[in-house]
């Protein structure tokens, strides 16, 4: 079920301020930062969003499409750590190896709770399965994280691969549904892999998804204070 959180009755404003904020910090590169010395993109609300999402799941599993330079699953770790899950481990996928995530993972001192590093699309049904097999074979509760290909299409591909792995009560998170806000901004002009970013982004695909799925629920009480975020609508919970 989606539909417009109770901030989009605020003073216009507000609501104008946020808008600017996120394509300021779209375009100006405000999301680059480094987490225990690894490149991450996140802002930093988000991040904080994140570990309260992990702390309410206490996720055996994190499942992160879209590793990039492997800073969003150091996070990760960090905070399974900081939680005393010393057992639950992470599956990142990304269509592209890159040689500084592997170096992480083998060396930070955080790395062994990647239990894998998948190189191929993550909407490759091998790559699922073999997710799958690992779970399977050491259960537990599963979140996952899509922040990978932001076309509608692929995240869409996406919500209803991996949906099937959260366990109940558990979240599939969906980043950068703020795509649909960003089009006419200079990082939103069209490109060969994001040809119209004002119909085929995370938000078009995650209101399909939720269109046609009854067993999850946009959940706006991890949008927090309601300050900006590039994914404020992209928690979904499973409720059954």
């Amino acid at each position: 079920m989606y539909f417009k959180p109770e901030m989009d009755n605020d003073n216009y404003l507000l609501k104008d301020l946020r808008r600017n904020y996120i394509r300021a910090a779209s375009n100006q590169g405000w999301f680059e930062h480094e987490w225990l010395g690894v490149p991450i993109w996140q802002l930093g609300e988000d991040l904080v969003r994140l570990q309260n999402a992990i702390g309410r799941t206490q996720p055996k599993w994190i499942i992160e499409t879209g590793t990039k330079y492997g800073g969003s699953a150091i996070f990760f770790a960090s905070v399974l750590h900081a939680l005393g899950l010393e057992d639950s481990r992470i599956l990142s996928v990304d269509i592209e190896e890159q040689q500084i995530a592997k170096d992480v993972f083998s060396n930070h001192r955080l790395g062994h709770y990647v239990a894998e590093y998948f190189v191929g699309s993550a909407t490759d049904p091998e790559i699922v399965q073999a997710m799958d097999a690992k779970i399977s074979a050491n259960p537990g509760p599963v979140l996952v994280f899509l922040d990978d290909n932001h076309n509608r299409d692929h995240v869409l591909e996406e919500l209803n691969l991996y949906s099937p792995l959260v366990t109940t009560g558990s979240l599939i998170i969906v980043a950068d549904t703020v795509f649909e806000d960003l089009a006419g901004s200079p990082v939103g002009k069209p490109t060969e892999k994001y040809p119209d970013m004002a119909s085929s982004n995370p938000r078009a695909a995650l209101r399909l998804f939720l269109e046609n799925n009854d067993k999850f629920e946009t959940d706006w009480g991890l949008t927090g204070s309601g300050g900006p975020s590039l994914y404020p609508d992209g928690f979904l919970k499973r409720i059954r």
